[in-house]
């Protein structure tokens, strides 16, 4: 059978008249804990939001090059239609 340290749930409470003490550092424990989880949470929150916008700011940046190099291309092709483009080099097969 248990047996447990106090007699009564009211002699729980007053915790053998150190009671005030006991439960005020519950209670800052758990004020600290409950901070510590929410800073967690905001931090999280920004630390998702910078990597969004690093990564909208990365599609922008590729879709701006692709679209700088098209307009390169068309105004070589422009200049000169009977130009092959030779941009592409490919490497010989080593026998």
């Amino acid at each position: 059978m248990m047996m447990f340290q106090f007699d009564s749930i009211s002699d729980f409470f007053n915790m053998g008249g150190y009671a005030f003490f006991v439960w005020a550092s519950f209670i800052c424990t758990f004020f600290c804990m409950a901070g510590v989880l929410i800073q967690s949470l905001v931090v999280s929150k920004k630390i998702k939001q910078g990597v969004q916008k690093e990564k909208a700011r990365a599609e922008r940046i590729m879709a701006d090059r692709a679209q700088r190099k098209l307009k390169q291309q068309a105004k070589r092709e422009a200049q000169d239609p009977n130009n092959i483009d030779n941009t592409e080099v490919f490497d010989e097969p080593k026998t």
